[in-house]
């Protein structure tokens, strides 16, 4: 008798670890006015602060133009084992 596979959800949701809230707020932008600018919506723009969701690459580009800034700096820590890339707003 051979164990059984049985696939296991994950009990925590994935995180994107990023700065677009710093980023938004050093703007003086609120999450509407963020979604409207991207052309996305509010609950959209929460999802990528929260880390639950990323952006697609062009939208990427898109925030970071907004909130000017580069858009490695938005996900430094992401793919930067040290985040050594600017990820305080006040020294980008």
């Amino acid at each position: 008798m051979t164990p059984q596979f049985t696939p296991r959800r994950r009990t925590t949701p994935a995180r994107f670890p990023n700065t677009i809230r710093e980023y938004r707020l050093q703007a003086g932008l609120t999450q509407r006015k963020l979604a409207i600018l991207v052309g996305r919506s509010r609950a959209v723009v929460s999802s990528w602060e929260r880390g639950q969701a990323l952006p697609s690459v062009p939208l990427l580009f898109k925030l970071a133009k907004v909130l000017d800034t580069l858009a490695e700096a938005l996900y430094a820590d992401l793919y930067s084992p040290k985040g050594n890339v600017a990820t305080n707003p006040s020294h980008a």
